[in-house]
């Protein structure tokens, strides 16, 4: 959960703003189109907003009150509509308070909606592809305000939402989803999703590239921009970002936009056939200061990493940057679907099973472990660790009672037992048998905590 409390506080003020007319129609695309994609909630929100055009400053415990929604769930939903380009939000702090200014963006056509990647991709996963098309084919200026004394703290999209892939979704990519509504040119008076590009390594793809083979000029901040917007959507990475961006050059002996995504496309149906890129929320990490993280046990930091990280990311490190099996990708994902277990519990049931079985996923021994939670009501990573620990120890007592027990066979084969190796995590440091701990040896402990949570987070 985020500190919403630092961002934002019932007192606070805020007006609504708009550069442009909002009419019925822009209303019609808000409520067809965006509501499947960031939710009623959000569009509950952004109607409030609305509403409150040109009415003045109002305080956000009024908006509370009105919404009947929680700050939690307002600074939230903000979020969504700043991340998928309806909204921008700006702050202003003196001494003694602070204001918003939420600036509603310019609705896009339908036409512009449905040309968008990002936006048209997402659609039709939410939608499937009869809605889809019935929806394309149904629905195919106030006083200026100075911004000049605000910072904009608008939410990019790859902040608030990831791509992920599901593969029980049997669905391809059909021509549909680029294809255009009609055949009018389209303005630029709708607002895309922003994208921060920070996460794609655009020095890796460049250096990939061949210079000789493709001029430096090609990647232009337009094309630039279009690789980062797809390489998000389809989860590509530069290396293979890379020798698409060749193909497509190397086609028409020019770089489009159309001729990339094209070739995107055939790449996906390649690689990923009969599954559709959909649009998750991205878990947010609450903001730690030094200071703060100092202060935390190696469990917090365990946990949050867990929280952090998607069960697909954490496959992958495991296999060291390599993909993850699509036999394990579906065992999650009915798991997820089948359970309905948090996604930081399916991340501490994947690590113990991995670590006990000898970096094997056994679906059976995943199966029964999570159904077993299940029932238990497990519903954070910390009750997660804590069953996993005390099952293992119920275990491991259940092992030497068997030892401790007159058997000959038993005790001349008791060499050759298997012993189980545990994620690092479940290693509880054991005091001394006397009792006693001198501070040296605290120390010792502390510095081989850090060591191996260091080393351990670096693999995740």
């Amino acid at each position: 959960m985020s500190n919403y409390w630092k961002e934002i506080l019932p007192v606070d003020r805020y007006e609504v703003c708009s550069r442009s007319r909002i009419q019925f129609e822009d209303l019609k695309v808000i409520t067809l189109l965006y509501q499947p994609l960031v939710g009623a909630r959000a569009y509950s929100l952004y109607m409030t907003l609305f509403g409150e055009l040109s009415a003045g400053d109002s305080s956000h415990h009024s908006l509370m009150n009105h919404t009947q929604m929680n700050l939690q769930h307002i600074y939230d939903e903000r979020k969504k509509l700043e991340a998928i380009g309806l909204l921008k939000t700006y702050r202003i702090s003196t001494d003694d308070e602070r204001a918003f200014l939420y600036e509603l963006q310019p609705v896009p056509k339908p036409e512009e909606f449905f040309q968008d990647d990002v936006l048209s991709v997402y659609l039709y996963g939410r939608l499937g592809k009869d809605r889809y098309l019935e929806i394309r084919k149904r629905i195919c200026l106030p006083q200026q305000r100075s911004f000049d004394e605000f910072d904009e703290v608008t939410a990019s999209f790859n902040e608030v939402f990831h791509s992920l892939h599901q593969s029980e979704i049997r669905a391809g990519l059909n021509s549909e989803i680029t294809g255009t509504a009609g055949q009018n040119p389209v303005d630029d008076r709708g607002n895309t999703p922003r994208f921060s590009h920070e996460e794609f390594d655009f020095d890796t793809l460049v250096k990939d590239l061949s210079s000789f083979i493709i001029p430096s000029e090609v990647l232009t901040e337009k094309m630039r921009d279009a690789i980062h917007r797809l390489a998000f959507i389809y989860q590509i990475s530069p290396l293979e970002m890379s020798s698409i961006v060749q193909q497509a050059y190397f086609r028409d002996d020019e770089l489009t936009e159309k001729a990339l995504r094209q070739e995107v496309q055939r790449w996906y149906k390649i690689e990923k056939p009969g599954q559709l890129p959909r649009l998750s929320e991205r878990k947010q990490e609450p903001q730690k200061s030094p200071e703060d993280r100092k202060e935390q046990s190696p469990e917090d930091i365990m946990i949050q990493t867990f929280e952090s990280i998607s069960p697909r990311a954490l496959l992958e490190r495991y296999s060291e940057g390599g993909r993850a099996a699509s036999a394990d990708l579906r065992l999650i994902d009915s798991i997820m679907f089948d359970q309905k277990l948090p996604v930081g519990v399916i991340n501490v049931l994947i690590d113990y099973v991995l670590n006990t079985n000898d970096m094997k996923l056994i679906h059976s021994h995943v199966e029964k472990i999570a159904s077993q939670w299940k029932r238990k009501k497990i519903s954070s990573v910390r009750e997660a660790m804590a069953l996993a620990k005390s099952e293992h120890q119920n275990y491991q007592a259940y092992k030497q009672q068997k030892k401790s027990t007159p058997n000959r066979n038993y005790q001349r084969n008791n060499n050759n037992v298997r012993k189980d190796k545990l994620p690092k995590w479940m290693n509880d440091q054991q005091p001394q048998q006397n009792g006693q701990t001198t501070a040296n040896e605290k120390e010792d402990v502390t510095e081989s905590e850090e060591k191996w949570l260091e080393e351990y987070l670096k693999g995740l």
